[in-house]
């Protein structure tokens, strides 16, 4: 019965896991107003689930936002204990936060889910615990020589917010491109020397879609 019942806890927390999943890509991609029966949907569950496990779209939001945050700080954590270097550590959590576009979630919320995110305690402590291992990873890597000593983590933290909403262009795929070739810019500009390869071919003004 134990088993069981152990058995059903995982398969519940996977399938919780699976739908907060394909909410951040349906939010990324159609924005918080995004349906949630088209959540639902892709998701592979029926609405009356989804809203058994998520009341209401901030709730969803919400879970969203803490488990992007979440992947962040585990993926800090390992990155200090696997990268050779300071700087190595901190440029992989950059990607990953970017690569993930977390606080996306919270800025495109309405105040009053905003206001709930802020106050809510878990996603207080993780937040608080990603911020100390960037400062800690730009003052080590400073220390190292690697990092330019003019710039702080708030620096960092900008110019990652700043990416999270590449320029408009003709496809996702073009936008992902910009977004890598932007990060890779502004990591080379971090960066106390050297130049690291861009991804892809220069991007001229007409693969832009500056109209839209």
């Amino acid at each position: 019965m134990k088993a069981e019942t152990t058995r059903l806890r995982a398969d519940a927390q996977r399938n919780r896991d699976h739908i907060v999943a394909v909410a951040r890509a349906v939010f990324a991609e159609i924005g918080p107003g995004a349906p949630m029966d088209e959540i639902a949907r892709r998701a592979g569950v029926g609405v009356g689930t989804l809203y058994r496990r998520f009341p209401d779209r901030g709730t969803l939001l919400r879970a969203v936002a803490l488990e992007s945050l979440s992947g962040v700080l585990a993926d800090a954590h390992a990155a200090i204990n696997e990268e050779p270097a300071a700087w190595d550590a901190l440029a992989r959590v950059v990607r990953r936060a970017v690569d993930l576009r977390f606080s996306t979630h919270v800025t495109m919320m309405d105040e009053h889910a905003r206001q709930a995110l802020k106050e809510a305690p878990d996603f207080r402590h993780t937040r608080a615990a990603v911020l100390d291992l960037v400062e800690q990873l730009v003052e080590r890597a400073q220390a190292e020589g690697s990092m330019r000593s003019d710039v702080g983590a708030g620096d960092v933290l900008a110019v990652v917010s700043l990416l999270l909403k590449p320029p408009p262009s003709r496809s996702a795929e073009m936008s992902d491109l910009l977004m890598r070739r932007c990060l890779s810019l502004v990591l080379d500009g971090l960066h106390s020397g050297g130049q690291s390869r861009l991804p892809g071919e220069p991007v001229s003004v007409t693969d832009l879609h500056l109209d839209s």
